[in-house]
């Protein structure tokens, strides 16, 4: 009998560790890290026998676990429970021979927060039910009779959320023995302890979940190869850049005693009033492209050079801007792709706001993703005029 039971255990056990894990992959790919999400928990409560088809005097009954969360949806834990327990019926036939007894069960728990699993995770939801399969070694005596055996069952978990690191928690379970090994005759087949606990839920250290981190595709050697010419051919154009401006910082330095007003030509480093010209069409600047790096969301050194200068010279703050970051279509998830595109148009908004003094009501930020059988040319952000 406890060979049967044992090897109904595992089944279920693994049975419930596979439907948990296939159920994982609607929940987002969450993992937390070794030191988070481990939490402790004790209570006290109620439980009964029910043998026969007869239920046995309720006695008090407490409890005791230690576990993590490895996912949003899934969970180990390991604890005690037990007190006292009375026989439904005919209590000079139990192992004890008499009308109460004691019990300790060991047990480890896989758990289930299918809430979880079937809404989506959210750190700061109050209520958070979990379902589990329990397998433990109980040790039953009374007076100087001793049992030990195996048990197993299942059981629902309420925990509801008072404070950021601490839960109410209200626990319904009923574990299953083999009857023969309470009864004197050895006779009879199957026992169940139910029983209910209300107590409390610490969590220790983070309560956290990520997602992993994507693979890194191989670079192409030719793609690597047109980088570096871009980024030589950028420095050069940065190089004059500043070349021209620290000239034109010189020569407003002679500009000291201009009048307000009044319009001014400057030639040949002579100042002289100039006569009114009818205005210029303004003349829109080119798109430009700024390239990240795979997955990224930030620029490197070079091309932070680059939208440096596109703000200083190419682009004015009275203009009406369009940011559209993109993402390549080849590489990732749609919902990573589009994440990265949003990011990294308000990341290079936030540069020409916050930086270059550029108002936020003039630009305007969209995301895409882009197909190409050239992945570095969808990981990038273009600054048109409107």
């Amino acid at each position: 009998m406890k060979r049967a039971l044992y090897s109904l255990s595992v089944a279920v056990a693994f049975m419930a560790a596979s439907v948990i894990s296939s159920a994982q992959e609607r929940d987002s790919f969450l993992l937390g890290r070794g030191v988070d999400n481990w939490f402790i928990s004790f209570g006290g409560g109620v439980n009964t026998v029910y043998d026969n088809a007869l239920f046995a005097p309720v006695q008090p009954a407490a409890q005791f676990n230690f576990g993590k969360w490895f996912t949003p949806s899934l969970a180990l834990r390991a604890g005690y429970h037990g007190l006292f327990a009375q026989p439904a019926s005919n209590a000079e036939t139990w192992f004890s021979g008499e009308g109460k007894f004691n019990f300790n069960l060991a047990h480890v728990d896989v758990m289930w927060n299918f809430r979880n699993t079937l809404v989506g995770y959210k750190e700061t939801r109050v209520w958070n039910p979990a379902l589990y399969f329990r397998s433990g070694l109980m040790l039953a005596y009374g007076d100087s009779q001793r049992r030990h055996l195996y048990a197993m069952g299942a059981g629902w978990s309420n925990s509801f959320r008072v404070a950021e690191h601490v839960s109410i928690a209200l626990d319904l379970s009923a574990v299953l023995a083999p009857e023969k090994s309470m009864r004197k005759d050895q006779s009879g087949r199957f026992v169940i302890f139910p029983s209910a606990t209300l107590g409390l839920v610490f969590d220790l250290g983070n309560r956290r979940f990520r997602r992993p981190s994507p693979k890194a595709e191989a670079p192409d050697p030719n793609i690597i190869d047109k980088l570096q010419v871009q980024l030589e051919e950028a420095d050069a154009r940065l190089a004059i850049a500043q070349n021209r401006v620290s000239k034109l910082q010189k020569e407003a330095s002679k500009l000291e005693k201009l009048q307000e007003g009044k319009t001014y030509e400057y030639h040949a480093g002579e100042l002289s009033e100039a006569q009114p010209v009818a205005p210029v069409a303004e003349t829109l600047a080119q798109p430009e492209i700024l390239y990240f790096n795979v997955g990224k969301t930030t620029l490197d050194e070079r091309e932070l050079a680059r939208l440096e200068f596109y703000a200083q010279n190419t682009f004015k703050k009275s203009q009406k801007l369009l940011i559209s970051g993109a993402a390549d279509a080849g590489t990732g998830s749609k919902e990573l792709n589009d994440r990265l595109s949003r990011q990294r148009a308000e990341y290079v908004k936030d540069i020409l706001v916050k930086q270059f003094g550029y108002n936020p009501a003039n630009i305007t930020t969209q995301a895409d993703v882009i197909p190409s059988t050239s992945p570095i040319k969808g990981r990038i952000v273009t600054i048109e005029v409107q």
